[in-house]
């Protein structure tokens, strides 16, 4: 095992205790080099934590199941113990909630972990994992995470219940660190080399592979990338989002990392080389230098750009000037393990693990600090978005509309600087009512350097929710549930909002149960087993024997935040008197083992061929057809091995390599509807040797269908067919391409989603707003600049596009994803436009690229006009083409001045359907009027939503329209689109000083911002 080579290495398992400031560049600082105090601790410091709030110091003593706290005035010379607080056993990590003044102690060899009461130092005990052995805080969400290398898995803690929540991890999870902004959370996995990405909202998770050994990670907020030390592999991985960007090269044995963002250098500490690799961020270049020996932890202070490196083996600390990275030499105590700094004071405490003791290291400033950052930032009312962070300067808040003050308090790093709002200045901690307005209100702080030459403004918007005008963009995002009871039975565990799965039992004669469901928030709305249902209004369910199902989703007011609990009711067998048969002398029946036909991958799951029954029969056309008809009990075996696992798991891969023109495969329905509700991320890919169709268990267009079958429900079959069109029907199609200057370069497969049930056959073709991918494999690499998947309509005559994404294979194909809300007949063509007006114009490459797709269309043959104003039908139609939607006129009735014989009435009603547009308040749709940008900025973001990438800037508001002298101009109903289209990037302003709001918009801007709405909803290459 690769964990016992690590800890080979220490007399003591090394935990990195960092605590990183960000703040401006040094002005006249020198790092001290005279030797340091020590304070007794107890016996064996393992980890360090500073609360910046308060200028406190613990110490988890891991051989004395005890944290020693340090209070430290300030002053030189005064740190000093103020408390011993017994733990759990073994205290291995800690971590500090300065807004809340917890501490959070993981005990690895009592499996729990002990919170501490900063104002107190009274404790209380937390069940965690099996060998707790990291801690990560989120202070903005007040979550607290801990890593169980016994367990594998991750305990969540709830800082405000003290409620947790377990989430599966990789194979010993040995460091942990928290992104504030994004609320994410990685977990480093030394021994299954893979970081764990959670997500702090939903709590699911992806793993990402890394290199060999990954044992210690840190967040660069202000990119959102993580940098992860590979001690086995000697080198980065450097993880952006969900992806691995690159890998960059350390020395020998790397087992600490550590950021600095004032200044983009990233710290690696080289434990056998003797060394820290410095990273910078821009291009990720490396230098190398060389510190003490057995380098074990890192901490930065950005104030000062000073980094210390806490070396085991030579028991000191190398000081590091981040400018010109000379180095001075600290004695310590023995075996310094772990190191932290407070920035603010100026301050740095090492560890040390065989000492018993712990190094206090000053700095001597010969010139005040130019500091300028906020340490804290928290509001009586309301939530930042996002959430806080000292790099961040500018944030949203949205409050109801009976909140007509807000009490709003910060506080600075440097305790040397100063806070001040509309002129009245206060010292480095304030907390000040703010009256509010309806509406919007805005909010500066101003944060002034100890220097008194740098400053740093904060600004708060804070929108007040006004009654009297319904269309201001305020809508609640809580889609929580406040209370859920039942009428009879007791689950299991008892409710909790941020729990949501639940457990009972209930005896045989209990033959009905009324659930009561009651959300937090008015405006949410709430389905129970699918049907739509009040707040607070008991919901009946007959319960059959055995396992009984019931789901209750909620969506908030914004109709973006969404949450299911389930609750599992299981009703007792009505038990019978046992039957003794006379005795007869018999031998005992040799059961064999039966295969289960499930193969575990990587990837998921595959069936084999002998899960299936197969049939060949000849179709009414005289076409061949070959069925597969899914075994129900292997089917459901494979769904119940999904269960725990992550999203990017959970999918079950079934392969049709017999003859036939037509494949179908058969899914009994019964366990689909199921899975839906035990696994609702699972998808089922049924494929073919041409083609391929992932069918999500949870397809809300299904299950609406599998719910009204009532009994029929158990003798149902869900039929996914991909029928290879040959003969007359292929030359009509091949004709209908060439119609529109395309040629067909792939099969054309008509994909059919069926339920059969008794003597009624259902046809699913409409998918609502889910997209559902199919796939098409074609020989060759083909250029996704001048190809596209397009929808055959055989009876209009018409060819469109469809969202497709094309990757080459190292077989000399290429596979192109399909993706679309619903089924048709459908092939890969090619095609390549171009417009003689627009061959020196700005945007040639995206008018091109969508022309080509079939995405836009030309005035003429020959020209664009891409000057020439747009118009909100124009627009409108742009978009449902661009999201692969079918025209449907009949939804434009509700527009007064919208006839269904116009020539966009299809167009408009399909964006109505899909909720891209709603009109104006005289239920008019004004279709020939000029588009404004502001008014685009609108239908972008709303179309975006419906591809489900809404998650992408929701809670980015970062009040960039401030960056625009023109943004008093935005209307209040736009403001916050125009606000999340900016900040996700699909438009710019004008001028990086003017949105133009009211201007109208071209037909080359329009082309621009759907080209970059389709790569943001990964819908085009």
């Amino acid at each position: 095992m690769k964990l016992r080579a690590w800890i080979g290495l220490r007399a003591a398992c090394m935990m990195i205790a960092a605590v990183l400031f960000i703040g401006c560049l040094p002005v006249g600082v020198k790092a001290a080099e005279a030797a340091p105090y020590s304070i007794h601790a107890g016996n064996g410091p393992h980890a360090i934590a500073v609360n910046i709030m308060t200028n406190k110091v613990y110490a988890a003593n891991a051989d004395s199941d005890s944290v020693t706290v340090i209070d430290d005035n300030q002053a030189p010379g005064s740190a000093a113990v103020a408390a011993t607080v017994e733990t759990g056993t073994t205290p291995y990590a800690l971590a500090v909630n300065p807004l809340t003044d917890k501490i959070y102690v993981a005990n690895a060899d009592s499996d729990n972990v002990t919170v501490i009461d900063g104002a107190t130092n009274g404790t209380i005990t937390i069940p965690a994992g099996t060998k707790p052995f990291a801690v990560a805080v989120n202070e903005g969400t007040n979550k607290i995470y801990v890593a169980n290398i016994g367990s594998d898995d991750v305990t969540v803690i709830d800082g405000v219940t003290n409620e947790t929540v377990t989430i599966p991890a990789g194979k010993s999870p040995f460091d942990i660190a928290v992104d504030r902004v994004s609320n994410k959370i990685y977990v480093a996995n030394v021994d299954s080399d893979t970081v764990t990405v959670i997500d702090g909202t939903s709590n699911t998770a992806v793993s990402i592979p890394t290199g060999a050994g990954p044992n210690a990670l840190a967040v660069d907020t202000a990119t959102g990338r993580v940098y992860v030390a590979n001690f086995f592999s000697n080198n980065v991985t450097v993880i952006e989002g969900a992806t691995v960007t690159t890998t960059v090269p350390a020395g020998l044995t790397p087992n600490a990392v550590a950021v600095n963002e004032a200044t983009g250098k990233i710290y690696v500490a080289n434990d056998n080389g003797n060394s820290v690799t410095v990273i910078d961020r821009t291009d990720h270049s490396t230098s190398t230098v060389s510190v003490g020996k057995g380098p074990s932890a890192l901490a930065v202070n950005s104030n000062t750009n000073t980094i210390y490196a806490a070396n085991y083996d030579s028991h000191d600390v190398s000081v590091i000037n981040g400018a010109d990275h000379t180095t001075s030499t600290v004695p310590v105590g023995k075996n310094p393990i772990a190191i932290a700094v407070n920035a603010g004071i100026g301050k740095s405490y090492a560890a040390n693990f065989n000492g018993g003791s712990i190094s206090v290291i000053e700095e001597s400033r010969t010139n005040p600090s130019a500091s300028a950052n906020l340490s804290a930032l928290t509001l009586s009312e309301g939530v930042l978005s996002p959430a806080f962070n000292p790099s961040i300067d500018a944030y949203t808040v949205n409050v109801d509309n009976t909140v007509s003050q807000i009490v709003v308090t910060a506080a600075t790093y440097d305790l040397a600087a100063s806070l001040s709002v509309t002129g009245n200045v206060y010292g480095n901690v304030m907390s000040i009512p703010i009256d509010l307005q309806l509406g919007a209100n805005e909010l500066s702080i101003t944060v002034r350097a100890a220097d008194e030459q740098t400053s740093k403004t904060y600004r708060i918007s804070i929108y007040r929710k006004d009654i009297d005008q319904p269309e201001q963009p305020v809508l609640s995002s809580n889609a929580d549930l406040n209370q859920l009871t039942v009428s009879a039975g007791v689950f299991q565990p008892a409710f909790h909002p941020s729990v949501f799965a639940y457990e009972m039992e209930v005896g045989n004669g209990v033959t009905t149960v009324s659930v009561t469901a009651s959300t937090y928030d008015a405006g949410a709305t709430m389905r129970i087993n699918g049907q739509l249902h009040n707040s607070g209004v008991p919901f009946a369910v007959n319960l059959q024997t055995g396992v009984n199902p019931i789901s209750i989703a909620t969506t908030a007011e914004d109709e973006l935040s969404n949450r299911t609990y389930m609750l599992t009711v299981r009703r007792a067998e009505n038990v019978q008197p046992p039957y003794n048969p006379p005795e007869e002398s018999r031998e005992p029946e040799v059961l064999k083992p039966k295969p289960d036909f499930i193969t575990e991958g990587a990837d998921g799951l595959t069936l084999e061929s002998g899960a299936a029954e197969w049939k060949s029969t000849t179709a009414e056309n005289g076409q061949s057809v070959l069925t597969g008809l899914l075994h129900a009990d292997v089917l459901a075996k494979a769904f119940g091995k999904l269960e725990g696992k992550s999203p990017s798991s959970q999918k079950i891969t079934f392969a049709m390599t017999g003859q036939g023109i037509i494949r179908k495969a058969g899914i009994p329905a019964n366990v689909l509807k199921a899975a839906a509700i035990a696994v609702p991320n699972a998808v089922l890919s049924i494929k073919t040797d041409n083609a391929s169709y992932d069918l999500p268990v949870n397809l809300p267009a299904l299950t609406a269908i599998l719910e009204q079958l009532g009994d029929d429900l158990d003798d149902a079959v869900v039929y996914v067919s991909m029928e290879t069109v040959t003969g007359d029907t292929a030359k009509r199609v091949e004709a209908q391409a060439q119609a529109f200057g395309a040629r067909v370069i792939s099969d054309i497969i008509d994909f059919i989603l069926t339920v059969e049930a008794k003597d009624r056959t259902l046809t699913v073709s409409d998918f609502g707003n889910t997209y559902v991918a199919r796939s098409i494999l074609l020989p060759g690499t083909i250029d996704p600049a001048g190809a596209t998947a397009v929808l055959f309509e055989l009876q209009s005559g018409t060819v469109s596009f469809v969202p497709s994404v094309f990757a080459a294979s190292d077989k000399d194909e290429t596979l192109v994803t399909l993706l679309r809300p619903g089924n048709s007949l459908y092939a890969v063509v090619e095609s390549r436009k171009s417009f003689t007006d627009v061959r020196e114009h700005w945007a040639k490459a995206e008018i091109e690229l969508l022309a080509s797709k079939l995405v836009v269309n030309g005035m003429t043959e020959t020209s664009f006009v891409p000057e020439r104003p747009v118009t909100r039908a124009e627009f409108a139609g742009l978009l449902v083409r661009a999201l692969g939607l079918r025209e449907d006129p009949a939804s434009a009735k509700p527009f007064r001045d919208t006839a269904p014989e116009d020539w966009f009435a299809g167009a408009v009603g399909a964006a109505s359907k899909a909720d891209i547009v709603d009109g104006f308040e005289d239920n008019t749709f004004r279709p020939d009027e000029t588009i404004t940008r502001e008014q685009m900025a609108v239908m972008m973001l709303r179309a975006l939503r419906f591809t489900g990438q809404h998650h992408a800037v929701v809670g980015k508001q970062n009040s960039v329209l401030a960056a625009f002298d023109d943004h008093e101009e935005i209307s209040a109903w736009a403001k916050a689109s125009v606000e999340q289209i900016v900040q996700a990037g699909l438009m710019n302003g004008v001028t990086s000083k003017h949105f133009a709001p009211n201007e109208h918009a071209t037909r080359a801007e329009a082309a621009v911002v759907v080209k970059r709405l389709l790569q943001a909803a990964a819908f085009i290459n």
